[in-house]
């Protein structure tokens, strides 16, 4: 069973990015910060059913990061100077995952409360959904950081997927952000598919090394 999971464990990087997607074009443009009450109570009452199941995928999109930061953390702790670097990316990656889970939960109460919500209260949880970027791009920077550094210098994987996740990281903490964590998912698609080309989480060997 646990042979099993090493094989899989890869390939939730790919759910959670389907997933992630998938929320993504479900939810659709919400209202901006500057939207007054009335006007985010409305939209949120017409498209009800669209933002919950956003935040529905959203929510589990976050599961299966944390299970795909595991996985990649299993993988380069096995090889000798990774170790504390992994550790570090998968801090990043729980920092991003509480970033999404309250995401969500906010899109989820406007939506759910929309028949009930006062226009000064939905005003304030729609301008905390739109500005609660902040853990999003400290858990990119370093989830970005962390892994990339652990790759980069370890050789576990080839080498420049280490140096476009650390340069991705750096984005995190600057004002196109959001372009960078989108990259970061693009970047967690190859990863995903090539550790579980090389057999899963349990095997690292270092890139060049006898074998690879």
């Amino acid at each position: 069973m646990l042979d099993r999971w090493s094989r899989l464990a890869p390939l939730t990087g790919i759910v959670f990015v389907g997933l992630l997607v998938a929320s993504f074009a479900v939810g659709g443009s919400t209202p901006g910060v500057h939207a007054t009450g009335l006007k985010v109570l409305s939209y949120y009452k017409a498209h009800h059913s669209q933002q919950m199941a956003s935040a529905f995928l959203g929510a589990l999109g976050v599961v299966f990061l944390l299970f795909f930061a595991a996985a990649l953390r299993t993988y380069l702790r096995r090889v000798e100077g990774a170790r504390p670097l992994a550790a570090l990316g998968f801090g990043g990656a729980v920092v991003l995952g509480i970033g999404g889970a309250i995401f969500s939960a906010l899109s989820w109460a406007l939506a759910d409360a929309r028949n009930t919500l006062d226009p000064s209260a939905a005003q304030a949880l729609n301008v905390l959904s739109n500005d609660f970027f902040w853990p999003f791009g400290i858990g990119v920077a370093v989830f970005g950081i962390g892994y990339g550094l652990a790759i980069a210098r370890s050789g576990a994987l080839p080498r420049w997927l280490g140096w476009v996740a650390f340069l991705l990281g750096i984005l995190g903490v600057t004002p196109i952000a959001f372009p960078g964590f989108l990259a970061l998912l693009a970047w967690s698609l190859i990863v995903s598919a090539l550790l579980y080309a090389r057999g899963g989480s349990s095997h690292a060997t270092p890139a060049g090394a006898p074998g690879q």
